[in-house]
């Protein structure tokens, strides 16, 4: 079997989509399962639907408004804990953009054989979860696994359970992928294969304070996620190095220009044609470690 990983990282994962539309274009789309965490859920959802366009308009024209990206609503979040005044306005993202604008196309999407499973948090225990992506529950779904701690502040409900964005337990979910039968993998970072996942700075948890405080355990968590996901790229980087290698990983050379989020489209779109000129540069390599190559 052959699996594919995608890590989130908010603006980050515009490298992931660059990548994900290029390994489209050259036909290299044929997986047998993928898992995709964050910011790279709904990018999973339109890959294996096939909807590339919807993944390149949304990337690249919609996610640096205002609407979603809403930096004047710091104060407030960091003062009271309300979905009115999100920093992220995940509700918008999804209701608006996803929901109403760019609907996922469900019946291609249920046609992909490709098993794909998008990672959230379960509040309040902390624990990995894996979420299925089924008719009416679908965007809600995607809800789930990008409520982003603090920057939208509140849970999202789903089968009776409380769930927050799946990098806050594991950045990287290789354990999404089949216990049994994936033989090979191919990951897509946001970071470069020598930076450190590094738990939320002094300032970051300054500024949603409330949230911590309301969810005690959630910074020991991201504390410990960080280093899951130190060990998760090393895994990845064994894996790599056998002989034959059951691992290709993609990923950008250097830091992105965008840490988390931005309101500066042409930054957004350098990360996109990044994500997707890495993709096509190895695409000689991608053919081989599939088994597409001549």
């Amino acid at each position: 079997m052959l699996g594919l990983v995608l890590e989130g990282g908010a603006m980050r994962a515009g490298f992931v989509a660059g990548a994900v539309m290029a390994l489209m274009d050259k036909n290299l789309a044929d997986f047998d399962a993928a898992v995709a965490v964050s910011a790279s859920v709904p990018t999973l959802a339109y890959f294996a639907a096939g909807q590339r366009e919807e993944i390149e308009k949304v990337w690249r024209e919609e996610l640096t408004s205002p609407k979603f990206v809403c930096y004047h609503n710091i104060p407030a979040a960091s003062l009271a804990l309300s979905t009115k005044r999100p920093v992220l306005n995940i509700d918008f993202l999804v209701d608006d953009l996803f929901k109403r604008r760019y609907p996922l196309d469900m019946p291609a999407f249920m046609a992909n054989k490709m098993a794909c499973r998008f990672a959230a948090a379960t509040v309040p225990k902390g624990e990995q979860a894996f979420l299925t992506l089924e008719g009416k529950t679908t965007y809600h779904a995607f809800k789930a696994c990008m409520a982003v701690p603090g920057c939208y502040p509140a849970t999202v409900s789903m089968n009776d359970c409380e769930y927050v964005d799946g990098a806050t337990v594991n950045p990287l979910p290789l354990k999404g992928l089949p216990d049994e039968g994936t033989l090979k993998v191919v990951a897509i970072l946001s970071k470069p294969m020598d930076c450190e996942d590094k738990p939320p700075n002094f300032l970051g948890r300054a500024l949603f304070w409330r949230y911590f405080k309301k969810h005690d355990w959630m910074v020991e968590r991201l504390w410990e996620a960080a280093q899951i996901y130190n060990s998760q790229v090393s895994v990845l980087e064994q894996m790599a190095q056998e002989k034959p290698p059951r691992a290709l990983i993609i990923y950008p050379d250097k830091m992105l220009p965008v840490r988390f989020v931005t309101l500066d489209r042409k930054k957004i779109n350098r990360i996109i044609d990044l994500g997707y000129g890495k993709a096509e540069a190895l695409e000689d390599e991608i053919r081989r470690f599939v088994g597409k190559g001549d």
